[in-house]
């Protein structure tokens, strides 16, 4: 089975606060030592207690004595001196913390050392990779893969990058079954294929057709134009026509779902820009600055469709109605009769009969969720 990837801001400070373990340890008398990593779910502070969920989705029971060196430590030091001493009565449920100790069984800990970064520390780091996704990250279709140049070409809205990898690319694959960057796991190009969906984050060059990607997370999600044959709010659930296939398909709406309604002149504006052979008008979000030469506005600049379709209001499911025509970007789900909608856009009727390739066009370049700043928490 993949191993369950760490979230998004949590890599870095697992790799921060295991330095500060790693250098602990080793100034300290040559017993065996381990350590693990997490986020702290109870405490009890008069039983020398606290309880942890792993980064790998296993519940700890973790024990402390009188000698047991509690340290918080600053988001991204890696030196044990910068850290702070603290009582375990302060260190709080959502807190991520590396044990540094024994383990005693397949669930239960006795610490030596317990590192911590606070829940407030880590929301901070999570906001600053949020922001850098929205700033450097591009989502797209790839079109084509060049394993030998380590290339992959993604489509994005009506534009093309082509997107450079390397030995410190880092790469993330989505579940099956979600969108989340939480249940991602560890990937590499050569699972990539024609036609999934990569997010990925890097500058770009400066006429704007290369990205240089520090990070890709990427999946197999399935687009179609639908049309919406019956709701039920209360289970979540849109029963939907396939207008390729003809065929039903039952589409679950959660938190986690992108959901805006086109406003019909704005549909009209981008079903003259998708249709075959125009040149494109620039539709652009409101309020949104245009990209400067090389893209540096990370979303692909003037008439950037991801962000144009952010800044609409989000739309709750009870706005819909039978008859609806809908664009939906679902996972490819364990069960073809069912998926759950990452990003779902009403408000279509224009678009769908312009272009029969609007779908593929406009859903590839709205921004998967989960890109960076999903905490899976």
């Amino acid at each position: 089975m993949p191993r369950r990837e760490i979230p998004g801001p949590y890599r870095a400070l697992l790799a921060g606060i295991a330095a500060v373990a790693l250098g602990f340890s080793q100034s300290q008398p040559a017993v065996p030592r381990s350590q693990v990593a997490g986020t702290v779910t109870a405490v009890d502070a008069a039983a020398n207690h606290l309880a942890l969920r792993s980064d790998q989705g296993a519940s700890l029971e973790v024990t402390a004595s009188e000698r047991t060196l509690f340290l918080r430590i600053p988001p991204g030091e890696t030196d044990p001196k910068k850290g702070t001493k603290i009582a375990l009565a302060s260190i709080a449920a959502g807190d991520r913390a590396v044990i540094v100790g024994a383990a005693s069984s397949s669930t239960a800990w006795t610490a030596s050392a317990v590192l911590i970064m606070s829940r407030s520390d880590v929301a901070s780091l999570q906001q600053k990779d949020t922001e850098d996704w929205r700033r450097r990250g591009t989502t797209g279709l790839a079109t084509a893969i060049d394993p030998a140049a380590r290339t992959v070409v993604i489509k994005s809205g009506s534009r093309s990058y082509t997107v450079e990898t390397g030995d410190k690319t880092e790469w993330h694959r989505y579940s099956p079954d979600s969108a989340r960057f939480a249940d991602a796991t560890s990937s590499s190009l050569a699972e990539v294929k024609a036609g999934d969906q990569l997010r990925v984050l890097g500058n770009k060059s400066e006429d704007g057709t290369k990205i240089r990607a520090e990070k890709i997370v990427f999946g197999s999600f399935r687009q179609i134009a639908a049309t919406v044959s019956a709701i039920d709010a209360a289970r979540g659930e849109l029963t939907v026509k396939d207008l390729a296939t003809k065929k039903p398909l039952i589409v679950r709406v959660n938190a986690d779902t992108a959901m805006r309604k086109l406003p019909e002149q704005m549909a009209r504006m981008l079903a003259r820009r998708y249709a075959p052979g125009a040149q494109g008008d620039t539709v652009a979000a409101p309020g949104a600055a245009q990209a400067a030469p090389g893209g540096r506005s990370g979303r692909g600049g003037g008439g950037d469709i991801g962000q144009m379709l952010d800044s609409l209001a989000a739309m709750p499911l009870t706005e819909l109605k039978t008859g609806d025509a809908v664009m939906v970007s679902t996972t490819q789900g364990s069960d073809p009769g069912k998926a759950t909608a990452v990003m779902l856009l009403a408000g279509v009727e224009p678009l769908l009969t312009a272009s029969p390739t609007a779908t593929r066009d406009i859903m590839s370049g709205w921004n998967l969720g989960g890109g960076g700043g999903d905490s899976g928490q």
